[in-house]
């Protein structure tokens, strides 16, 4: 993580500590019974109850290929799909569910986690109580004058009447930018989607801008809450991704979202690489040297040019030292970095590239000819720019999520401004493999919203439901274990109260390999 140096005497680092475990122990204190009555009011996500064999009939199933089973029969054995059966008459004695709809569990093949719980005082980031116990409160950048915060790391070289060419204190931020270019903002009181909370979303490990031989499990807390909204929301098998504040970041991990902890963890999946302004803005921004003040923030890129020039280098990198030649130069990649990126060389390990806009979308079919890799599309905001392109190249794409006015981490870049909301019809209809994410939104904004959304603006409902169903199992490897509703698969199921995402319709089990992981109303029948 990005860490800023601070010298501190003995006392008031024993005084900070004894401020942050005290303030901990108070703020537990109130919020434990609060979230101990909240949970009792509210469906919330159950134990997986052991039910491995049950025939489900369904009035219609949507087995996820774009088929439609009336009067469906499902049976279930050890949490294996054994049958699929239209009008089938359900054996005697069988443990036997009516349902009204039901389809594959939904796959988000690129999920952003809450990976960690912070707490933070009402109103007020807790550094600036760290600051103030310190008795150096006029420091923090942040509060009235721009909502950011932030602590800068040439603090203790801050001479009065003397304005710092870092921070540009006493006035603060000699380089006046958009508060909602600070994804952290939304700690601070900004507008914040429901779903991760941005600071969680700052995982990969930030000394070095090519960092490929990092997992984000090792940031995963398994046991968060997030896994329990995601399955509220019918989302069984997620692909984890790594934030994007490094141009070649950390692998992502694929996981289920239900059942035992110890089960969850499914295997690495590929490495982000990042085309974009996220790069050296996203978490802290890169910045230039401010006097002997030199530190994880001091690195480059800090434009387009200099992102691609990372990139291209880390390949040169590991192609120079698979030759046995030892790399130089300031931005030289670690050897373990370089290990990974051969194994992608080699088509052994896959990539994922996250390009917005039309131009970064070019340049990384430019960089990756270049080094003969094939690659994942992510998150192109602009591909309706390039829609020939795509097409032509039969690159997969993971497009979402859709939307009119951006929020959630997508509200943080200038990337985002010249969405359409025709643009996943367009991949879909010109025959692009596409998968669909929520990202890091959840709830009213989640997968489910983004196929109703999906519908609206011009995709069929079955290809809709395949859209996050057998496309992204497909995508990560999957898809003769989940994805559809058919013989010797996962019973990954969810039960719907009518047609599937409709607004008139809701969730009401899930299922994961034939065990109950959600019932709403914590009822499991």
């Amino acid at each position: 993580m990005k860490q800023q140096p601070m010298n501190r005497s003995p006392m008031k680092t024993s005084l900070v500590r004894c401020t942050v475990w005290l303030a901990i122990a108070w703020w537990s204190a109130i919020l434990a019974p609060a979230a101990v009555l909240a949970a009792a009011g509210e469906d919330t996500a159950t134990p997986a109850e052991v039910l491995r064999d049950v025939t489900i009939r369904a009035q219609r199933a949507h087995i996820g290929d774009g088929r439609v089973l009336e009067n469906a029969l499902i049976q279930v054995k050890d949490g294996i799909i054994v049958s699929v059966v239209e009008n089938g008459i359900a054996p005697e004695g069988v443990n036997l569910l009516e349902v009204s709809d039901i389809t594959p569990g939904l796959i988000d093949a690129n999920a952003r986690i809450d990976v960690a719980d912070a707490i933070y005082f009402p109103g007020e980031d807790p550094r600036l109580q760290i600051l103030r116990a310190m008795g150096l409160e006029e420091h923090f950048h942040g509060g009235d004058v721009c909502p950011c915060g932030s602590v800068c790391p040439a603090m203790t070289l801050h001479v009065a009447d003397v304005m710092c060419l870092y921070c540009g204190w006493p006035d603060h931020d000699p380089h006046p930018h958009d508060p909602t270019d600070e994804l952290l903002a939304g700690s601070l009181g900004g507008d914040q989607a429901a779903g991760v909370p941005a600071p969680s979303g700052v995982i990969n490990e930030q000394s070095s801008e090519v960092v490929p031989h990092f997992e984000v499990l090792d940031a995963i807390d398994q046991g968060s809450d997030d896994f329990d909204r995601l399955l509220k929301e019918g989302v069984t098998t997620i692909y984890v991704s790594p934030d994007s504040s490094a141009v070649i970041g950390a692998r992502g991990s694929l996981m289920k979202t239900g059942g035992p902890l110890a089960s969850r963890y499914l295997g690495a999946g590929a490495v982000k690489g990042v085309l974009g302004s996220d790069a050296y803005r996203y978490g802290t921004r890169n910045r230039s040297p401010f006097r002997t003040v030199v530190s994880v923030y001091t690195r480059r890129p800090d434009s387009r040019m200099g992102v691609a020039w990372v990139f291209r280098k880390a390949f040169h990198d590991a192609l120079l030292r698979a030759k046995g030649v030892t790399p130089s130069g300031a931005d030289t990649s670690s050897p373990s970095a370089s290990r990974v990126l051969s194994g992608v060389l080699a088509g052994e390990i896959p990539l994922r590239i996250q390009a917005r806009t039309g131009p970064d979308i070019e340049t990384a079919f430019r960089l990756c000819r270049e080094f003969g890799v094939r690659f994942t599309l992510e998150d192109p905001v602009e591909a309706w720019k390039r829609i020939d392109l795509l097409s032509s190249s039969g690159v997969d794409v993971v497009f979402g999520p859709v939307f009119d006015v951006p929020s959630g981490i997508l509200a943080g870049t200038n990337e985002s401004r010249e969405s359409r909301l025709h643009t996943l019809r367009d991949l879909v209809t010109s025959g692009v493999e596409v998968s669909l994410s929520a990202q890091d939104l959840r709830g009213e904004e989640g997968l489910s919203r983004q196929v109703m959304l999906a519908i609206r603006h011009g995709v069929d409902p079955a290809m809709a439901l395949r859209l996050v169903t057998q496309n992204p199992a497909k995508l990560l490897g999957i898809d003769q274990q989940v994805g559809t509703i058919e013989t010797g698969k996962r019973a990954d199921l969810v039960v719907w109260s009518g047609t599937p995402f409709s607004s008139l319709s809701r969730i009401e089990k899930v299922l994961h390999e034939g065990e109950f992981s959600f019932v709403r109303g914590g009822v499991k029948k």
